[in-house]
């Protein structure tokens, strides 16, 4: 508790962030989820401007976890919008970030043309949608491509979905307006339809090789928001489609969330082939209601190429109604279910609900994992969990203080998040500063870095290899400098786990904390 206190000074006093990756514990939540360390929790560092949240870990069995050694999400820290951020698996520090990136949804590693991308949505972001496009960085984080709609959608890509696919594709999805007469619901006949639309993109050539729209191929009285006319012109958001995939044979796998069903579209025609849950729900629910009977859920994927199951997110409430923690009606869960195509029956596979039972209204993912459990991001429930694949939870980690439907909290929410093994080698250096006689360092991106080592000397030019070597300790690592060393200036070498030397800071003054960019002579590590 005594660290816990020491943290809320140092917030409440603007000085986050003395202390590199420090995460909170079960002694601390209850001040946590009080708002005694701030809506979103967060530390600073001394060698970069960059934030990073301060977990609360309720739980985490490190020798029960998936195997994985990188966590991509996109969480919104501070005053610092939302953007891609990598963490490692191992301790939950951080490794990447880059908030230059508007948005910055759906961060994932994917494959284009055999190699590896990090992708992610970025744009401007509305009320349910967004203006945009796709991101792909290659492994040296360097910018390859930006993918969106053609010029058919003003609005571009939306924030839902940016999916690769193996046939050098991109499906984006799109949100957009026309004028509709709504008179089929009972509406205007000079109405504003806020129509769904995804496109296959040639990320070559930026061709659509496929458009479909949501209106062309369903109807109004399907869904399960309520008109209501929009005087300002929003439009109504009848069908809110918010993740797709190929499948192997050219078919699509898509979500619709205000219809609360999964369609798979034909990839010729875009006619329906079949649907699960909905008003025209095609399959005779095997498990009492529970493969079928969803609502306004997210994230729905093959979980492999023989498409008989299907994993996705059942937010289960379109608008929150029950407390979280604690929730006592329509409450969320993951779920993973068989189809039979034959037989055209659906079963449950598995559910996992939160441990603490919570109602995510908005958002939500999942991740089937390799043994057969599954990482879960909660949505508008600022919180992720691991469970295995009997239920058994072995991560629960927070983000921010539970948010509930009266308690009108701030808080984060968690799309997606994905675990996945990742190396990458940024193209930039490490950064070093110095504060009070301590060195600080840091290497935003490098995914090898298991140890610091020390050179320094008199002058700027000519360093020495000091034998003080300190491993890495997250994000942000702090080197004492000895001062009977009688070192006026220093730099820090960057060592993989086998002592290999990967890159070195910029030259720090040590009596002023002036950072130089200088040519060393340097001697071994």
């Amino acid at each position: 508790m005594l660290a816990s206190v020491w943290i809320f000074v140092l917030l409440t006093f603007g000085l986050v962030g003395v202390l590199a990756d420090v995460h909170f514990g079960a002694a601390e939540y209850d001040d946590y989820n009080a708002g005694l360390y701030g809506d979103r929790p967060n530390q600073t560092y001394h060698s970069t401007d960059i934030m990073s949240p301060l977990f609360l870990i309720n739980t985490w069995k490190k020798d029960a976890v998936a195997p994985g050694s990188h966590i991509f999400m996109s969480p919104s820290v501070g005053d610092q919008h939302r953007s891609p951020m990598i963490f490692s698996a191992k301790d939950l520090s951080l490794v990447y970030a880059d908030p230059s990136w508007d948005g910055g949804t759906t961060a994932n590693l994917q494959e284009y043309k055999g190699k590896k991308y990090i992708t992610f949505w970025s744009g401007k972001d509305y009320i349910g949608w967004g203006s945009g496009g796709g991101i792909m960085l290659d492994e040296n984080y360097r910018f390859f491509a930006n993918v969106t709609t053609t010029d058919e959608f003003e609005t571009g890509a939306d924030s839902h979905e940016f999916q690769l696919t193996p046939d050098g594709t991109a499906l984006v999805n799109n949100y957009y307006k026309i004028p509709y007469d709504m008179t089929p619901v009972n509406g205007p006949a000079d109405s504003v339809l806020h129509d769904s639309a995804f496109q296959e993109i040639d990320i070559e050539t930026g061709e659509a090789l496929f458009t479909w729209k949501a209106k062309d191929h369903f109807e109004l009285h399907e869904s399960l928001n309520a008109y209501i006319f929009d005087a300002d012109g929003g439009g109504w958001d009848w069908f809110h489609q918010n993740s797709i995939q190929k499948t192997p044979d050219g078919n699509y796998l898509i979500s619709a969330r205000h219809l609360c069903m999964l369609a798979l579209i034909n990839g010729t025609d875009g006619s329906r082939i079949w649907q699960l849950g909905g008003k025209k729900n095609d399959f005779k629910d095997l498990s009492g209601g529970r493969a079928t009977k969803f609502g306004f859920q997210h994230n729905a994927r093959f979980v492999d190429d023989t498409l008989r199951e299907i994993t996705f997110f059942d937010n289960n409430a379109e608008f929150s109604h029950s407390p979280t923690p604690k929730c006592d009606d329509a409450c969320s869960r993951a779920v993973r279910v068989r189809l039979d195509y034959d037989a055209m029956t659906a079963e449950l596979v598995q559910e996992f609900y939160h441990p603490k039972s919570v109602q995510a209204w908005a958002q939500g993912g999942v991740q089937p994992l390799p043994n057969g459990g599954a990482l879960i991001a909660w949505g508008t429930v600022p919180s992720v969990t691991e469970v295995n694949a009997e239920g058994e939870t072995v991560m629960e980690l927070q983000l921010s203080p539970w948010a509930t439907a009266s308690g009108g909290r701030d808080g984060v929410s968690f799309y997606r998040v994905y675990k996945l093994d990742y190396t990458a080698y940024p193209p930039w250096g490490p950064s070093i500063a110095c504060v009070n006689g301590t060195l600080y360092v840091s290497w935003n991106g490098a995914t090898e870095v298991a140890s610091w080592s020390l050179f320094g000397g008199q002058s700027s030019a000519i360093l020495e290899a000091k034998n003080h070597v300190v491993p890495r300790a997250g994000f942000e690592t702090a080197i004492e400098v000895d001062p009977s060393l009688e070192l006026a200036f220093a730099q820090v070498h960057a060592l993989d786990a086998d002592g290999n030397a990967l890159g070195s800071t910029d030259v720090v003054n040590l009596q002023t904390g002036e950072v130089l960019t200088v040519k060393v002579q340097l001697d071994k590590v």
